[in-house]
């Protein structure tokens, strides 16, 4: 059994675990205990987001007032993941040295001071190094959170408790972008309340007495050792993370490159997330239930042809937001799948390890998103962000289907 495990080359199917499968009620009633347990910690990540949602929409429509170009937002941006793959790398160090709670409150406090600073100075520079900044504390979160729920849930519970998790994740950011439609990006006053609602996120954490962290552990896990384990969830993770990062942190630049009305810009970038909400929790039952590379499979070709067909619809078209809400709808939920399918497999003692690397190899998927965009964009035109999606999801299909 520990060969099946730990050698890819043997292993015929994901490990269940020593006891049998559980009823469909066994099932929800285990879920519904574990995201109980842990409703402070989604209450503060749902803060979290909605005050970074609201920052990555403001920053693309700020930048296109001041005349930067889609070349100077893909590097912003670029610098946002940099910072994404620092916290990815160090957090897992903190939470030996000092706890779950404490690392939270700290990276939430950091997030919330580099939004300010993103509002007082507004050049590239300043807004890169800030960004860069909000990206580690945003990594370090997310490391905090995923192994917090993947030491509660099961093989036969975790792909509906991710699905939540996303719901949360993407839910709070399509909140957060829609309120960029209550005032101007001109000024203070949206990028104050992006920096208190980041700030309430403490809150939660810090007061509530029901939450219990996984006790965190020296133990390392590199990312070729996590490669040998489960190379799809590393690949996968790796491509899926490039689009999100494209349809997350470039959609406003090509709206805004594409001549679409201010109205419109919000609408179309909160479209994808407002879209992600939809199937998270759906799919996620789904692949509890059923293999899941072949859910993940499934999807990634869906969201391959609706990248493409963004590709054909006129820019000035309304239908364009409905492809892009469908887009997110099957884009967004790979993650969290990609997460269930490693999570599967890594032993409990290597969890928080695990979750540093995942969130590290995101990371890696997402740094160069911004970049590659943002300089298509800017030689061959807004048509290539959905073009750029679609080449790098038929990838992702074709090494799935390889490894299938």
């Amino acid at each position: 059994r520990r060969g099946a495990l730990f050698d890819p080359r043997t292993r015929p199917c994901r490990v269940r675990g020593p006891h049998p499968p559980m009823s469909g009620t066994s099932v929800g009633a285990s879920t519904a205990r574990s995201l109980l347990g842990v409703w402070a910690l989604f209450l503060a990540l749902a803060f979290l987001q909605i005050g970074n949602g609201l920052q990555r929409v403001l920053l693309p429509i700020r930048a296109g007032s001041e005349g930067f170009g889609a070349g100077s937002m893909g590097a912003v941006m670029a610098f946002h993941f940099a910072g994404f793959l620092l916290g990815a790398k160090v957090t897992s160090r903190f939470l030996v040295s000092v706890g779950h709670i404490r690392v939270f409150a700290a990276f939430a406090s950091l997030a919330s001071v580099a939004v300010l600073v993103n509002a007082t100075l507004v050049f590239p520079i300043s807004w890169s190094a800030a960004y860069f900044v909000s990206g580690a504390c945003q990594a370090g979160i997310l490391v905090i959170v995923e192994s917090w729920l993947n030491d509660r849930a099961t093989n036969e519970t975790r792909g509906r408790i991710l699905g939540a998790y996303s719901v949360v994740l993407m839910g709070g950011m399509a909140g957060g972008q829609l309120l960029a439609d209550v005032g101007s990006a001109e000024g203070f006053r949206l990028f104050i309340l992006a920096s208190v609602l980041v700030s309430l996120a403490v809150v939660p954490v810090t007061l509530s007495a029901s939450n219990s962290a996984p006790t965190p552990s020296n133990e390392s896990m590199p990312l070729r050792e996590l490669y040998r384990v489960i190379p799809a969830a590393v690949v996968g993770i790796i491509l899926a993370s490039f689009v999100q990062s494209a349809a997350s942190s470039m959609a406003a630049v090509f709206a805004i490159e594409s001549e679409m009305p201010s109205g419109r810009v919000t609408m179309f970038t909160a479209a994808a997330l407002i879209g992600a909400v939809t199937l998270q929790m759906p799919l996620g039952a789904l692949s509890d239930r059923f293999p899941r590379r072949a859910v993940i499979l499934a999807v990634a070709g869906a969201s391959c042809g609706l990248a493409t067909l963004g590709a054909l619809v006129p820019t000035s078209s309304l239908w364009l937001i409905a492809v892009n809400l469908a887009f997110g709808a099957c884009v967004f939920p790979l993650y969290g799948q990609f997460i269930a399918l490693a999570n599967d497999w890594v032993p409990q003692h290597q969890r928080v390890a695990a979750a540093s690397t995942l969130v590290l190899a995101s990371g890696c998927g997402a740094i160069t998103a911004p970049v590659v965009i943002g300089f298509l964009i800017t030689v061959f035109g807004p048509t290539s962000y959905f073009l750029a999606n679609a080449t790098v999801l038929g990838i992702l299909v074709s090494y799935l289907s390889y490894r299938t």
